[in-house]
């Protein structure tokens, strides 16, 4: 029977078949409409069948910065004040005011282990993975929050960072099946602190259910990887903690001075990067080192080989030093065939940026001393950020208040002089962005490309040791010795000029940078350069005006003494002009940036006066000295002239290989 569609003209109750009407009978429905809802039907099914299927995004690698979070989340601990003395409870009952994250959990587990451990090296394979549409991102804390070192995330003990780990740990083990990569550096600083924390895991696996019978965990695995010059499986993925445990107390040191860091962390995660495939398991590169590492090259390549696959890592480092490379480091030799006597090293530990921001003016004061930057050292935090895990910057003498002498410095710790509080420093993070973005962000600012220029130049040095005293024999003498007094003055003065001019090319745009860590470091360096200006004028000024001649107020004196002076006014009003702009810089840090390292620097700096003024005292010059006499003879030899006999000394160990 063939169906034909209504005409305009016919009536919507009437449909023509064969030429026929044809009416409803006795109200049914008709066929039509009948099919018509089994189609709407089916379509109706098969749309919503599409709309289950996930939405997929395109792969992301940008770091999310803080945004506004829920009140619970406000919570969520930002500083750590961890206890050295030992513990009877890991994760929360560890500390002292609890931390509320270190999570307890039981599941099931086996009587006995019968992974055996496996001493090997390294594959070498790279395994060519799919991306990942998620990255994670440290699970217990704000997911937005990435670098918690960078931003402040400090313990005074890997202890308290391994408790921290716990809740990480935990966490992930809530989402998925977990494989954890510890990754240990073999060198000889770190050597006592790696029994520390092979002792702590023991405990840390029992809270996580891993040793109590029956509540074994096979859903956490673990796997061991050390490193010096080159990295080395200890043992790969086993569900028992013991042989964990043995497998980092084994960890021979490598004194050969080499740490390759990030080589290390990619053969981790090449490692684990099968876990990462149907089924797929969560991974973790947890690593404790002490240093920056020798191969920062690899940073970047590092970062996105974890990134392909999903893996974060966690760093248990050091804080870096502020605007320096390399900081001394107090050694104490734990190998008693070794001298136990206290040595000084130099390691490098920073810095914490990737360009120089601070322009180094040695003042031979407290501000030459290394100090707290706040966050580590860049190319590992930035690691960190980039795949979502976290730095913890340990030092022993974080709590401490003012500055810390050479006899309160922590043995095995770095040697700096102040902290600054975490939740103050959260506001100066570093730019944690590529390169390309980095000279992107240079160019589109004058000031930040100028501070940036200046600070790369090599460290800047007042007047080695100005002459002060000037003793007057006559006036002939006593005009040379202002004469030479003033090339020290006249040797520095142009590269300080240069370098004031380079800065101040910048300040056209210094009201347009918005981040308080690169407004505080344009200002500062500025202000100290223009501060160094001004001593360095001042003082070639005040010479010359001395060998015009001047008298002494006292006749009975015979020498002048310059002494340091607020006043500025006498060297001339260009002078004058320059100590205010450079004081009113310095001032501005101070107010808009307390409790920072550029504030403590700013503060140091105005602490000096900038003018000199003369100062005349009695010495006795033109005195005729006495000839001095004597019997020529020798001092007498003690009375005691037997010999002794000493045991020999113990060798030291060479620092260069810490």
């Amino acid at each position: 029977m063939e169906l034909l569609a209504p005409t305009p003209n016919t009536p919507k109750s009437r449909w023509r078949s064969g030429g026929e009407e044809k009416r409803p009978h006795n109200g049914s429905t008709p066929a039509w409409l009948i099919s018509l809802l089994i189609h709407v039907v089916v379509l109706v099914s098969m749309a919503m069948v599409a709309l289950r299927e996930p939405s997929r995004s395109a792969p992301s690698i940008t770091i999310i910065q803080p945004q506004e979070i829920d009140q619970e989340m406000l919570d969520a601990p930002r500083e750590l004040a961890i206890s050295d003395e030992q513990q009877t409870e890991v994760g929360v009952a560890s500390e002292q005011n609890g931390m509320g994250m270190a999570l307890s959990l039981a599941p099931t587990r086996a009587d006995e282990s019968v992974a055996p451990i496996e001493l090997e090296p390294i594959v070498g394979d790279v395994i060519r993975p799919e991306p990942f549409e998620v990255l994670p991102t440290a699970a217990v804390l704000d997911e937005t929050v990435v670098v918690m070192g960078g931003i402040g995330e400090g313990a005074t003990g890997a202890m308290g960072a391994v408790d921290r780990l716990t809740g990480e740990i935990a966490a992930s083990l809530d989402q998925n099946a977990t494989v954890v990569c510890w990754v240990f550096d073999q060198s000889v600083s770190l050597a006592g602190q790696r029994k520390e924390i092979a002792a702590r895991l023991e405990r840390v696996f029992e809270e996580l259910g891993v040793n109590r019978s029956p509540a074994h965990r096979p859903d956490l695995k673990n796997m061991v990887i050390a490193y010096g010059k080159t990295p080395t499986l200890v043992t790969k993925a086993t569900d028992d903690a013991a042989v964990v445990i043995k497998a980092i107390e084994s960890i021979p040191v490598d004194d050969s001075g080499i740490e390759m860091t990030f080589t290390a962390i990619q053969a981790a995660a090449n490692e684990a990067s099968v876990f990462r495939r149907a089924p797929r398991k969560n991974v973790m590169i947890i690593v404790f080192t002490d240093e920056a590492g020798n191969d920062q090259n690899q940073a970047d390549k590092t970062a996105a080989f974890c990134r392909t696959f999903g893996i974060p890592v966690y760093v248990v480092g050091v804080p870096a030093p502020f605007g320096m490379k390399d900081v001394r480091f107090k050694f104490v030799e734990f190998d008693t065939k070794y001298d136990q006597d206290v040595q000084w090293a130099v390691v490098e530990q920073g810095p914490e940026t990737r360009y120089p921001e601070v322009v180094h003016i040695r003042s031979g004061r407290f501000a030459d001393e290394a100090i707290d930057s706040g966050f580590g050292p860049f190319s590992l935090s930035k690691l960190c950020a980039e795949t979502g895990g976290i730095y913890f910057a340990v030092h022993a003498n974080r709590d401490v208040k003012g500055r810390v002498g050479n006899d309160q410095t922590a043995a095995m710790s770095s040697q700096l002089r102040h902290f600054f509080d975490p939740d103050v420093m959260r506001d100066y993070q570093p730019d944690y962005v590529s390169a390309a973005m980095a000279e992107k962000l240079l160019a589109a600012n004058r000031a930040k490309k100028a501070l940036v220029e200046a600070a790369r130049a090599v460290e800047i040095s007042p007047m080695e040791s100005p002459e002060m005293v000037f003793p007057r024999k006559d006036d002939g003498a006593l005009s040379q010795l202002l004469s030479d007094a003033q090339k020290a003055a006249a040797r520095i003065q142009p590269r300080i000029d240069a370098l004031a001019e380079q800065l101040k090319v910048g300040l056209p745009d210094r009201d347009a940078i918005k981040e308080k860590r690169w407004q505080a470091g344009y200002d500062l360096s500025l202000g100290r350069v223009l501060s160094l200006k001004v001593r360095t004028d001042a003082y070639n000024t005040i010479l010359a005006q001395a060998k015009s001649g001047m008298k002494f107020k006292d006749p009975k004196n015979d020498t002048w003494v310059l002494e340091e002076s607020t006043d500025v006014s006498k060297v001339g009003s260009q002078t004058e002009k320059v100590s205010k702009q450079a004081v009113m810089l310095l001032e501005r840090v101070v107010r808009d940036h307390p409790g920072t390292p550029w504030a403590f620097l700013a503060a140091e700096e105005l602490r000096r006066p900038l003018g000199y003024t003369w100062g005349e005292r009695y010495t006795g010059v033109n005195v005729p000295k006495a000839s001095e006499g004597g019997d020529g003879g020798m001092p007498g030899t003690p009375s005691d002239d037997k010999k002794r006999v000493l045991d020999a000394p113990k060798p030291k160990r060479p620092l260069k290989n810490l």
